[in-house]
């Protein structure tokens, strides 16, 4: 007999509406929602009737960006925590996350559901220096060994590719013309510009601070031949190059009506700013800390004799210093204010894994906030449930509540349609119909003394 769950009594945020619906029914069979109606709905015998007055119920959140072979299995369990039951690995070794994705979508390890993208692609040269993040790393060095990498990625049952920084024009061409819009293809640009990208057919750009970069900068703040993301120079120039952007200059002005034109969802990861927004102090008083899964702080941990950090060791993202960056911040949430204007789709990501900080799940939670900023709340919520979906072609299975979509659905005590922080009053989490607590689940963590610094 099927397992049937019916909720009673919701306001329901959809993820099509511009309002919430009042005084909504659904009811979930298995692993899918069997039907959303106005009053009590249908009930079979034996079905668990959950009374949700006052509450409202919305699908789950979607991460586009996480790298989720840096984090701990056990770690996974942060996503469904904080509401995020699906995510996209943009980048792992392949052997690797196509053995977690069947782990966690067999419910072997507890996480959100995955899709994977594979390895990094990159150009001749490596986006890193050696090191643990360069398992993440392939390289396609020019056009004519993209046939036989994409054929065997695609073989290998992938959910979709992502270029990578050193990839050059002509190379990026022939990736995206072999894949022939079998997969979405998402890239973290820099020799190719995000223009010459969106021009070959590119579906989707990673991180509204570096993809566009070379774009819509001014011509003095240009990257020069051989730029790279290892040097903290990179990211002092480009902070810089944002706080000076001038983003109603006919260049930017051209980026957006591209996107627009051809719909390309930018991935917008603007919790790497974070600690700009709350500043050092705030982000030390942040109590997400003390979710950081122990893979990333033992990474972390290693950085530090060179990093040099005092307390706030577990939250240098090793780069750019913790509290750096606000006005640069400030001009990237305009840009995402006048995409989303324009009729762009903004889509919700994080970098979690690659970043330690905000940890798994938290972190989307502060992506949602800044992007409410921009964009308003339900916009904002939109680009991590309907519009995500979208980013991973899977919008007729997941991001809204109707019938025949995953049984995906957040319970929560308050409103976030009115203020997205109220995501955090998360009282249930349904991952294909089955039950979560999100207090049991963090309750399951050890706690941290976060007062240590590694010596």
């Amino acid at each position: 007999m099927p397992r049937e769950i019916v909720l009673r009594n919701a306001q329901v945020i959809d993820g099509v509406s511009d309002q919430p619906r009042k005084n909504i029914s659904i009811v979930m069979k298995d692993d899918r929602i069997a039907s959303v109606t106005e009053g009590d709905g249908p009930a079979g015998q034996g079905a668990e009737i959950v009374d949700c007055s006052g509450k409202t119920v919305m699908a789950g959140l979607i991460d586009t960006h996480v790298h989720s072979t840096f984090i701990d299995r056990n770690d996974l369990t942060l996503f469904l925590a904080t509401g995020v039951t699906t995510a996209r690995d943009v980048g792992g070794r392949l052997d690797k996350v196509l053995r977690l994705r069947g782990q966690v979508n067999s419910g072997e390890v507890v996480g959100p559901r995955l899709f994977v993208c594979g390895p990094l692609l990159d150009g001749e040269e490596n986006s890193f220096k050696p090191g643990p993040m360069t398992e993440m790393l392939d390289n396609i060095p020019n056009p004519e060994a993209a046939p036989g990498k994409i054929r065997q990625l695609l073989s290998s049952g992938v959910d979709g590719v992502k270029l990578y920084f050193t990839m050059k024009p002509d190379t990026a061409k022939a990736v995206i013309r072999a894949v022939d819009k079998r997969v979405p293809i998402t890239g973290h640009l820099g020799y190719t510009t995000a223009m010459e990208a969106i021009s070959f057919g590119i579906d989707g750009l990673e991180h509204i601070w570096i993809s566009p970069y070379q774009d819509i900068c001014s011509l003095e703040m240009r990257l020069g031949p051989g730029a790279s993301m290892s040097n903290r120079s990179f990211w002092t120039h480009t902070l810089k190059g944002w706080e000076e952007m001038d983003l109603q200059a006919p260049r930017a002005q051209a980026f957006f009506g591209a996107m627009v034109e051809k719909q390309v969802k930018m991935g917008t990861t603007l919790d790497l700013l974070w600690t700009a927004y709350a500043g050092l102090e705030g982000a030390l008083a942040d109590p997400d800390r003390a979710y950081i899964p122990p893979h990333c702080l033992a990474r972390q941990a290693a950085q530090n004799p060179e990093l040099k950090a005092g307390q706030e060791w577990d939250i240098h993202p090793g780069y750019w210093a913790p509290g750096e960056g606000r006005k640069a911040l400030d001009k990237q949430l305009e840009a995402v204010r006048l995409l989303h204007e324009k009729g762009g789709v903004v889509v919700g990501g994080t970098d979690c894994g690659g970043l330690n900080y905000p940890p798994p799940g938290f972190a989307l939670l502060r992506e949602v906030e800044m992007l409410s900023q921009a964009m308003g709340p339900m916009a904002a919520l939109k680009a991590v449930t309907v519009s995500a979906a979208r980013a991973l072609r899977k919008d007729n299975d997941l991001g809204r509540v109707a019938p025949g979509y995953y049984a995906d659905l957040l319970v929560l005590n308050n409103d976030p349609s009115k203020d997205v922080r109220e995501l955090r009053s998360l009282s249930r989490v349904y991952r294909g119909g089955v039950v979560y607590d999100p207090k049991e689940l963090l309750a399951a963590r050890p706690v941290r003394d976060m007062t240590l610094i590694p010596a």
